[in-house]
C-alpha cells in the first residue's frame, strides 16, 4: 500500500457513517481533495483533533480510486481558536467559503493555500478582520486569475483618467468617455489601494491600512465582483449584516 504525505488545511467535514467524517482539505502537494478521517468521532480517536475546521496539519493518507483516507496526521498550527468568537467565526467561514469556491477538487494552488494561511495567522493575532477580507478578496483574484484591470481602462487603453468608473461587465476599470449606464465611478483612491495591495509581498500585508470609508466601498466592489465571477451567492455574507 503506498503512503502519501501531504500538509494541507481542513476547510469543511461532513460527518459520515456512525463515527468517521468526510473532510475537504487543501493542500499543497495534492490540491484540494475530500478525504475519509475513519472513526474520528470516537473518544479518544487520534485522528480527531486533525479532523475539524481551521487546523493545519500534516498527513498521511492512502488512496483507493473512489477517495483519500487518513493513515495518520499531527498538527502543524491550530486557527480553532478563532471559532470561540463568533464573529471571528464568520469572517474565518468567509475566506474558507472563497476558497472552496474558488478552488475545484484536484486542482492545486499553493499561493492560495499561503494566503489564507497568512489570513488565518492574522485572524488570530488580532488583526482588523475587515482589513484582512479585503486584502484576501484581491489577492484571491490575482491567485485565480480573475484579477480585474485597474492601471487603464479596458476599452480603450487610455492610463491617465481623470474620473474612473469600474465596470463589472469588462473586468475593470473604464474612463468617463467609454463608461456605460451601470458602470460605477469609483475615487483614485480606491484604484490605488488596491494596486497596493496587489503588489505587497504575503509577508508585510500585515502593514496594510484601510480606512472605514474607503473599506466600505471595496467591500461592495469586491463582493459584487466576485459574485459574478462565481455566478452564484457567497452564502455567508448574509450574516454580515449582524457584525455592526
Amino acid at each position: 500500500m503506498k503512503f502519501i504525505k501531504a500538509k494541507g488545511i481542513v476547510l469543511k467535514d461532513v460527518n459520515f457513517e456512525e463515527s468517521s467524517k468526510i473532510l475537504t482539505i487543501l493542500t499543497s502537494e495534492l490540491g484540494k481533495i475530500q478525504a475519509l478521517s475513519k472513526n474520528c468521532r470516537r473518544t479518544l480517536s487520534p485522528l480527531s483533533a486533525v479532523s475539524q475546521p481551521l487546523i493545519y496539519s500534516e498527513f498521511v493518507f492512502t488512496k483507493t480510486k473512489e477517495i483519500y483516507s487518513i493513515s495518520s496526521a499531527s498538527v502543524i498550527e491550530s486557527f480553532f481558536d478563532i471559532t470561540q468568537n463568533v464573529y471571528l467565526t464568520i469572517y474565518s467561514s468567509y475566506l474558507i467559503e472563497l476558497v472552496d469556491s474558488f478552488i475545484q477538487i484536484e486542482q492545486k494552488n499553493e499561493d492560495v493555500l499561503r494566503l489564507l494561511l497568512n489570513s488565518l495567522y492574522m485572524l488570530k493575532k488580532g488583526a482588523d478582520p475587515e482589513t484582512i477580507c479585503r486584502i484576501f478578496e484581491i489577492k484571491m483574484l490575482i491567485f485565480t486569475g480573475f484579477f480585474p484591470q485597474f492601471t487603464q481602462c479596458v476599452k480603450c487603453q487610455k492610463s491617465h483618467l481623470s474620473r474612473i468608473f469600474f465596470s463589472f461587465k469588462n473586468a475593470g476599470v473604464v474612463c468617463a468617455e467609454c463608461k456605460e449606464e451601470n458602470d460605477v465611478e469609483i475615487g483614485l483612491e480606491v484604484v490605488e489601494k488596491v494596486l497596493t495591495i496587489a503588489a505587497t509581498d504575503l509577508k508585510k500585508l500585515s502593514k496594510i491600512r484601510i480606512s472605514k470609508g474607503l473599506n466600505d466601498i471595496l467591500k461592495t466592489l469586491m463582493t459584487t465582483y466576485i459574485k459574478l465571477v462565481l455566478q452564484k451567492d457567497v452564502k455567508i455574507l448574509d450574516f454580515f449584516k449582524f457584525i455592526k
